[in-house]
């Protein structure tokens, strides 16, 4: 027997299981929602064929575009925000500080927390009445602020709890991507004079580039996929002002049972999720080459 075709046939042996779960647990459900999506069917009744209708009927949605821009609206806000933040954490995490490593934990710590934990925290350091950020102003002499209550403000209060439960996961990646860096390529630097926030600009993020795509993509993936907080802290509300569209897409698959309706929207939004990180990545990429 060849050695060759052993080895082949022992890989697969190996393989069987984990294709066995991820074709039962991933590629099946795609591929069942995707079918769904050109259905009429509310899970009890029997499924009805009607073609594009679902997906026509959702371009001609005003909530789903209002949800589509409160989402997006979410992406721009939260996306450049989380990068700098992790940077800056990886910065200090690496930095010669003898606190620099109880900093990394600290840092890391509130992403192991359960979003439903982040989000009833922050909801209840919000609340108009009896919130500690309300309390604050007013013992500064000012007005109390609507943080969940009101439509102007209530989003960025997301992105505000967003920022505190996830930065610490860009920080990781960025730690990593700076531990790779060489020390000679700093030491190098230092006797030529440069300085902190000069070997920064000119070492660190430069060299850490592959690192800034990968955070990149995968935190707009992520906002994209905003939902738990956002349906937590808000509901959706003020007047549907923070609904985002997974959670429209929740609504209408769990609360009004329109199952084809609701593939139909999360194939729209997977195929901009995956638009937009295929443009970021051949854009990004182009410049670094």
């Amino acid at each position: 027997m060849i050695p060759g075709n052993k080895d082949n046939r022992d890989g697969w042996l190996f393989s069987i299981p984990f294709l066995s779960v991820f074709g039962l647990f991933m590629v099946y459900p795609l591929a069942f929602g995707f079918c769904i999506s050109f259905f009429k069917w509310n899970i009890l009744g029997t499924p009805s064929f009607i073609g594009l209708k679902n997906y026509l009927d959702l371009f001609a949605d005003p909530k789903f575009f209002s949800s589509l821009w409160h989402t997006l609206k979410f992406v721009l806000i939260t996306t450049p925000v989380l990068l700098v933040l992790g940077f800056l954490m990886a910065l200090l995490a690496t930095s010669k500080s003898p606190l620099a490593s109880a900093m990394e934990t600290v840092f890391f710590m509130p992403y192991i927390f359960s979003m439903t934990v982040v989000s009833t925290l922050w909801a209840w350091l919000m609340q108009k009445d009896f919130g500690i950020f309300n309390h604050w102003l007013t013992q500064l002499g000012l007005p109390p602020v609507g943080w969940l209550t009101s439509d102007k403000v209530a989003i960025w209060s997301v992105c505000i709890a967003t920022f505190w439960w996830t930065a610490g996961f860009n920080m990781v990646l960025f730690t990593a991507g700076i531990k790779q860096i060489p020390k000679e390529v700093y030491e190098s630097a230092s006797i030529d004079g440069a300085g902190g926030w000069t070997q920064v600009f000119h070492i660190t993020i430069p060299l850490v580039y592959r690192t800034t795509i990968l955070c990149l993509i995968l935190q707009v993936i992520a906002s994209f996929n905003v939902f738990g907080q956002v349906y937590v802290m808000t509901g959706g509300g003020p007047a549907g002002s923070t609904r985002v569209l997974v959670q429209y897409i929740y609504e209408n698959g769990f609360k009004y049972f329109k199952m084809g309706y609701s593939a139909a929207m999360s194939y729209v939004l997977f195929a901009i999720i995956l638009l937009v990180s295929l443009i970021q990545y051949l854009i990004l990429d182009r410049k670094e080459a």
